[in-house]
This record gives C-alpha cells, structure tokens and sequence, in this order.
C-alpha cells in the first residue's frame, strides 16, 4: 500500500473501520487476566471488473483466527461456498431458459451475526482508542478471520432466505431455490441471483436490502474467474 493510491486505500481503512463501529462489532473493556488476547491485521485488494479494471479499493480488518484455541474459542466451522459445478449448472439453465442473473455483495456480512464465545482482540492498528488505549475489544459480533465466523453468517442468512421463501438444496447448502424459477447462489458474501425477469430480481434485492447493508454489482459480467457475456 502506498504512493498515489495512499489516499484511497486511507479512505477505505476509514470506511471499513466506521463500518465495525457502526455494526457494534466489539466493545472496549479492561485486559483480562484468565484469557489470550488475540492479534488482528489489515488486508488489501483491489476488486476488479471483466476488463482487470480496478473498481474498488477494498480494505478489511481481520482477527488472527489462527490463534484461537478450538473448544476455547470456538466449536464449530463451516464456510459458505457454492461448488463450482453448481454455479456452472446455473449458468446453463440460465442460458438455456433465457434467466436474468445479476449480482449483490454484502458488505461486513460476517457482521450480521452474533459470536457465542467470549473473545478477545488488540486494537485495530492505527484506530487505537485515544482515550482508551491500553483497553482491549471484546467482540461482540463475527469478525472476519475468526474461525466461526462462515458459519454465524450462513446459518444467518439461511434464516432470513427462509422467511423470504428460499430453501438450501440438499446437494448443495449454498444454492437457495424458492420452488418456482429462482435461485441464489452463495460465495461467502458474494450473491447470485437467477431469476425469470428483471422486476424478480429486483424484488429479492429490496428484500435483502432491508436485512443487510448491500452492494448491488447490477448485471453479472464477471464471476469467479469467469467473464459472463
């Protein structure tokens, strides 16, 4: 990171630090004596269109989940990411049956979902709290890095799918089908969305949109590593 992109990857840092405090993500309380205290990192990348293009500059915070002890820190892990084959399969039928696809990224979607441990993480370097620096922040909710945190995000966005009319395919957990001709694929926080017409579509991202703080990347060009024409 540097020279004539500082500036935006600063802006970016900011964004992605407003964004933890906003959601809540931690709260600030006194080292404890009886627990590790985990490091946390930043992590840079462009995200980039169907031509190599740099659309956005992104930054996020993340905790060294690699430090977390399991049955201390956490139990269980699962990560939500549709098979290859799966989204291949879509790509077919939308072809095939002449589907709209279109894409939306959620933003801090690990945020949305409560922790159930008790963890503990050094301030972010270059936010430390001025008034409060040798405190530690004690999360509150999910923050990328941690080894559970796939698992609180997809179990939440399964339970809110769910109420939309979307149910997980048994040969796959991370393509959602609500029984007529639409489906959502998941790649962590990457959604697919294939329906029959565009006003589908564009009712399924208002509903996700009034759960969670969306990006809506419009029509898909680009996928996985795949230009979509």
């Amino acid at each position: 990171m540097g020279g004539s992109d500082f500036e935006k990857w600063d802006d970016s840092m900011t964004e992605e630090i407003d964004s933890l405090l906003e959601n809540d993500t931690w709260e600030l309380v006194d080292r404890p004596k009886d627990r590790d205290v985990l490091s946390g990192r930043w992590l840079y990348r462009h995200k980039r269109g169907p031509n190599g293009e740099i659309i956005r500059y992104k930054s996020r915070y993340v905790i060294r989940g690699f430090e977390q002890r399991e049955g201390l820190d956490y139990n269980e892990t699962f990560a939500s990411v549709v098979k290859p084959m799966s989204y291949k399969l879509l790509f077919a039928l939308a072809a095939a049956y002449d589907l709209e696809i279109e894409q939306m990224d959620v933003k801090t979607a690990f945020l949305y979902g409560e922790i159930d441990a008790d963890i503990y993480m050094e301030q972010p370097e270059g936010f430390c709290s001025k008034e409060r620096p040798d405190q530690v922040c004690k999360l509150k909710k999910a923050l990328y890095g941690l080894k559970q945190a796939p698992r609180v995000w997809y179990n939440t966005l399964t339970d809110y799918l769910k109420t939309l009319g979307f149910t997980p395919l048994t040969a796959d957990n991370c393509i959602f089908y609500d029984g007529k001709e639409t489906y959502i694929a998941v790649f962590v926080d990457d959604l697919l969305i294939i329906g029959p017409s565009k006003p589908n579509i564009d009712t399924i991202k208002a509903q996700l949109a009034q759960r969670f703080y969306m990006t809506d990347l419009g029509l898909c060009k680009y996928y996985l590593g795949m230009e979509i024409v």
